[in-house]
C-alpha cells in the first residue's frame, strides 16, 4: 500500500470516527457524548440518567426507543446494570433505578458535607441572618446543578431549592450564574434543554435569550432572576471559583419577590458576592495542603 492509499484509508477512518462521535441519544434530560471506544459506557450512563429523568418505571422497549438503540442492546445494558444493583427489574417488564443508588447517594452526601459544610455552612447562616432570605450553595453536575446546602429563615416559603434537588442551568439564578463558565459542550446542552421551556411566571425561554443572560453574567459577575423556577420567588446568585479559576459552585439568596425590590437589590448583590468570595477563600485554605 503506497503513501496515497494510506492517507486515503486514514481519512476514511477519521471520517467514520467523527460520525460516530457526533451521535447523541434523543432522550430528554442530560445527554452523554458517544465517543469512539466508550459508546457502551455512554449508553449505560444515558440509560441511568433517562431513568432518573422519567422518575417512573419504564419497559426495555421504551428505553431503547428513547435512547435510539436496538432493543437487544438495551436488554444487555439493563442486565449488566442489574448485576451491580444500579437498575431494578423486580417488577418485570418494568425497569427502574436500583436501590444501590441510595447507598451511593448517601456516601456522596457524607463526602460533600465533610468537605464543604465546615467552610460554607457558617457563611450561609450569616447570609440568611443578614438578609432574612434562604441561602443556598449549589454545584454543577453535568448540564444541571444540584443543591448541596440550604439555610432557611423562620418565615421560609417552599422553594425548588432543597438539598439534593437537581435543577437546570438554563433558569434560576443559582444555576444560571454557573453556566457561563462550564464547557462549551455543556452550554450547548443547556441551551437545547432550555429552548421552549415555560418559566414559572409564564414566559417562554429561547436559546438567544439564555445566551444574552450569559453575556450579562460574564460582564457583571452575578445573576438576578424573578419568577423563573418558582412563581412569586426571586433570587440573587454569585459564582464560586477554585484557585485555578474553574467554576466550583454558586452562592445565592432566594425568597418572595416582594423582598427583592429595585431599591434593595444592590445591597443583596453585594452581600451575596461577598459571601461567594468568602467561601472561595475558605475552600482555598482548606485545599492548600492538597496536591495540585
Amino acid at each position: 500500500m503506497g503513501p496515497a492509499e494510506i492517507r486515503e484509508v486514514s481519512s476514511r477512518r477519521m471520517t467514520a470516527l467523527k460520525a460516530r462521535s457526533s451521535e447523541r441519544p434523543e432522550a430528554d434530560g442530560d445527554q452523554v457524548t458517544w465517543a469512539a471506544g466508550t459508546q457502551l459506557l455512554a449508553r449505560a450512563v444515558s440509560l441511568i440518567l433517562y431513568l432518573r429523568e422519567r422518575d417512573e418505571p419504564v419497559t426495555v422497549s421504551e428505553l431503547a426507543g428513547a435512547l435510539q438503540i436496538p432493543v437487544n442492546t438495551a436488554y444487555r445494558l439493563v442486565r449488566t446494570l442489574e448485576l451491580g444493583g444500579l437498575v431494578d427489574r423486580s417488577h418485570r417488564p418494568y425497569v427502574s433505578l436500583g436501590l444501590r443508588f441510595m447507598d451511593l447517594g448517601l456516601a456522596k452526601q457524607r463526602q460533600v458535607t465533610r468537605e464543604l459544610a465546615p467552610v460554607a455552612q457558617p457563611v450561609l447562616e450569616a447570609l440568611t441572618a443578614d438578609t432574612g432570605e434562604t441561602s443556598l450553595l449549589l454545584m454543577p453536575t453535568g448540564a444541571r446543578a444540584i443543591c448541596i446546602l440550604a439555610v432557611e429563615p423562620s418565615r421560609a416559603i417552599r422553594l425548588s431549592y432543597q438539598p439534593g434537588h437537581v435543577l437546570p442551568l438554563y433558569a434560576g439564578a443559582s444555576g444560571k450564574v454557573m453556566l457561563p463558565w462550564v464547557s462549551e459542550q455543556l452550554i450547548e446542552t443547556a441551551l437545547a434543554q432550555g429552548e421552549g421551556q415555560v418559566l414559572a411566571g409564564g414566559g417562554r425561554l429561547t436559546a438567544s435569550a439564555i445566551k444574552a443572560d450569559l453575556k450579562a453574567i460574564r460582564a457583571c459577575g452575578h445573576c438576578v432572576t424573578h419568577d423563573e423556577l418558582d412563581a412569586g420567588a426571586s433570587a440573587v446568585a454569585a459564582p464560586v471559583f477554585t484557585r485555578s479559576g474553574q467554576i466550583f459552585a454558586s452562592v445565592s439568596v432566594a425568597g418572595p419577590t416582594s423582598g427583592f425590590t429595585e431599591a434593595r437589590l444592590p445591597a443583596l448583590i453585594d452581600r451575596v458576592v461577598a459571601a461567594a468570595g468568602e467561601i472561595a477563600r475558605g475552600l482555598s485554605k482548606s485545599w492548600s495542603g492538597e496536591a495540585t
